[in-house]
This record gives structure tokens, C-alpha cells and sequence, in this order.
């Protein structure tokens, strides 16, 4: 794959496509901190039979980040519709990992007739209620916090942060090179402009969940401590428009990396059972 620039949503955004032309369209959006590299256990698996985009979302990776915009949940909604209409894509699927998996919810609910399958992956729960300003007013301390170890650490700091919320110890130590393969993912990106999105990543969408008329999959880790079994249960109750089935992988928040096997495996079951 090549990666390209293209001008969507009033900025140049990165992307790469491969799999048959001819097949129907999977669009692969990774999560907070990562970018468009961070599918490399995934896209050989689902370019055999699916014509696969993967891209760098705002903030990310090599898309462009202007330091004026000014960012929400609903931004990165903008974006994605924005890169699909630029590359000519009216329908796809969509796998969202972690804050990937807000923004493939938020999409399925704004676009409906635009996604014919949906994956949220640890990621996605649900908005928190508005009452809930102790929770919001904690999660905006945490991003103050990140943004800071980020200028004084860099992006390593991110991933050293996380290790044991995204990997468990045994994996860690039986496969450092799928861990030191993801720093490297982690580690490309520009600090500045992945500070620039963490004010945008909070609050609550505003996105009614009951237009999600796709068929859905949730994948979390049982352990995960961010999107877990019991998050899952609820993301999938809300989706009443749809029919939505969950499964739980024996991790933490990293699925797709430590049962990346397992975890492709499901994603073509559920993609090949829904394919148009």
C-alpha cells in the first residue's frame, strides 16, 4: 500500500486502500494516539476479500491538524464523512478500535444508509449522563495531565503510560515484538498535534444510538478497564434499531493486537455474514 493525501473536510487527509476493487468497502479507524499503521495485524486478513481504507485521523499520523480549529466528538464524524465522499465510497463497513470505536457509534447513528456493518472494539461505551460532572471534570484532569507528560515525555510517554491497561504482562513478555512493533506505530506521531485533540476527545456526543440500523459487533477484553464486559452489555441494549452481539476476548484493552488471530477470525465471520 501507498500511502495519499487528499483534501476532505477542509483538510488534507491521509489514507491508504487496498483489497479488490471490486469488493465491498471496510474502513479500519484506529484509535487515540495510534494512526493508519496501527492495522497491521488486521489488513492482510480482510484484504483477501474486501477492498480495505485505512486513514490517519485528525491528529494523528500525516493528516493535517490546524492548530484554529476547534474540535469535538462530532469532529472526527465530519472527517471520516468528509474522506468518504472524497474517494467516492457511499457505503462501507466500519471497525473502530478504542476511541476508533466512538467514532464508527457516532457515524453509524449520523449515516445510517452509509454503513452496511459496524465493529466497535474497546471502544464506544456509551456517553456518560449529563449529571455526571465529577466523572467529566476527572477525565479533563486526566487529559491536562496526559498533555503534559506528552510535552515533557513525548509520545512515549503516552505508550509507557498505557502498557499494562493495553497488554497483559504474560503477553508483553512472550511477545515484545508485537509491543515494541505498536510503540513504533505510537511513537511516529507528532506530540503537538496529538495534543491538540485531547480537549476534543470529551464529553458526550449527542447522537441518538436507535438510528443505528447496521448490524453491529462489540469486541472488548475482559479485563478491559476502559470499555469492559459490562459497557459492552449496555452499548449493545442501546442499540435498539439494530440487532447487536458482543464478545468478550480474554485481554485488556489491546485485543486486536494480543488475539490478533482470534480477533481477525471474528471480524470475517461477522463482515463475511453481512456482506452485501
Amino acid at each position: 500500500m501507498t500511502a495519499q493525501m487528499i483534501e476532505a473536510n477542509g483538510i488534507q487527509q491521509c489514507y491508504e486502500m487496498t483489497g479488490p476493487d471490486d469488493a465491498p468497502h471496510v474502513t479500519l479507524v484506529h484509535g487515540s494516539g495510534d494512526n493508519r499503521k496501527a492495522w497491521w495485524l488486521q489488513i492482510s486478513a480482510l484484504a483477501e476479500s474486501y477492498r480495505v481504507l485505512t486513514y490517519d485521523m485528525r491528529g494523528h499520523g500525516d493528516t493535517e491538524t490546524p492548530e484554529s480549529d476547534s474540535l469535538n466528538q462530532m469532529t472526527f464524524v465530519q472527517d471520516l464523512a468528509g474522506l468518504l465522499d472524497a474517494l467516492g465510497i457511499e457505503r462501507t463497513a466500519l471497525i473502530g478500535y478504542s476511541m476508533g470505536g466512538g467514532i464508527v457509534r457516532n457515524f453509524a447513528a449520523s449515516h445510517p444508509e452509509r454503513v452496511w456493518g459496524v465493529v466497535m472494539s474497546n471502544g464506544g461505551r456509551l456517553d456518560p449522563p449529563p449529571s455526571a460532572t465529577e466523572e467529566e471534570a476527572a477525565a479533563r484532569t486526566m487529559r491536562e495531565e496526559r498533555a503534559a507528560g506528552i510535552r515533557a515525555g513525548g509520545m512515549n510517554s503516552v505508550f509507557d503510560g498505557w502498557l499494562t491497561q493495553v497488554y497483559t504482562p504474560e503477553f508483553a513478555a512472550a511477545r515484545p515484538e508485537i509491543v515494541e512493533a505498536h510503540r513504533a506505530v505510537m511513537t511516529a506521531n507528532d506530540p503537538e498535534k496529538y495534543i491538540r485533540v485531547l480537549s476534543g476527545m470529551g464529553g458526550a456526543s449527542g447522537v441518538d444510538l436507535a438510528r443505528v440500523t447496521a448490524p453491529a459487533l462489540i469486541i472488548v477484553g475482559a479485563g478491559d478497564e476502559y470499555t469492559g464486559p459490562e459497557a459492552a452489555q449496555e452499548l449493545a441494549a442501546a442499540l435498539t434499531g439494530t440487532t447487536a452481539e458482543a464478545q468478550v476476548f480474554p485481554t485488556r484493552h489491546g485485543t486486536p493486537f494480543e488475539r490478533h488471530e482470534e480477533y481477525n477470525r471474528a471480524l470475517r465471520a461477522f463482515l463475511d455474514a453481512n456482506r452485501p
